[in-house]
């Protein structure tokens, strides 16, 4: 139970939507449709897999992004040189994650490939607090074991918006 406690502290936020529907083909910023970041790798605070395991939460990534994700999320630290266009992704609109809990908060989401090989969905809580420079990507596998990866390595993620 103290570890719920915790993952509610991660997430908890006001009540968060964002509204507004967009044209085919277009988003709400005009930006690329295809955005390359590169990041070093690097290891969570370890509560993300009770995030993932949470019924709600799972069904949503099931239903929403076509993932039943591996429990926790793949982390990054985006380059200086490249949050540039993270901060484009943080100011499109993905596809929302919408909490069924009033103790969590919204998130957006969007489709993603790291190192060209591994399929995911690039998670955005949408809270004020939030690292600028932090990316957390959840996958069907476990990204850094099938891409024989270690903190500290470099890895390149493409995200759809």
């Amino acid at each position: 139970m103290r570890d719920n406690k915790i993952v509610q502290a991660l997430f908890v936020c006001a009540s968060h939507t964002t509204e507004g529907k967009m044209n085919p083909g277009m988003n709400s910023t005009n930006a690329p449709e295809l955005i390359n970041v590169r990041g070093i790798v690097s290891s969570g605070v370890g509560k993300s897999k009770l995030f993932t395991g949470i019924p709600w939460v799972r069904r949503q990534f099931i239903d929403k992004l076509g993932i039943n994700p591996y429990p926790g999320t793949f982390n990054v630290t985006v380059l200086p040189e490249d949050r540039k266009g993270l901060n484009v992704i943080k100011n499109t609109k993905g596809v929302e994650i919408v909490p069924e809990d009033e103790n969590f908060c919204a998130a957006n989401s969007f489709p993603a490939l790291v190192n060209g090989r591994i399929r995911g969905a690039v998670i955005i809580p949408l809270v004020p607090c939030y690292p600028q420079a932090k990316l957390e990507i959840i996958s069907a596998e476990h990204i850094k074991g099938s891409l024989s990866l270690k903190d500290g390595d470099l890895v390149n993620i493409e995200i759809r918006l």
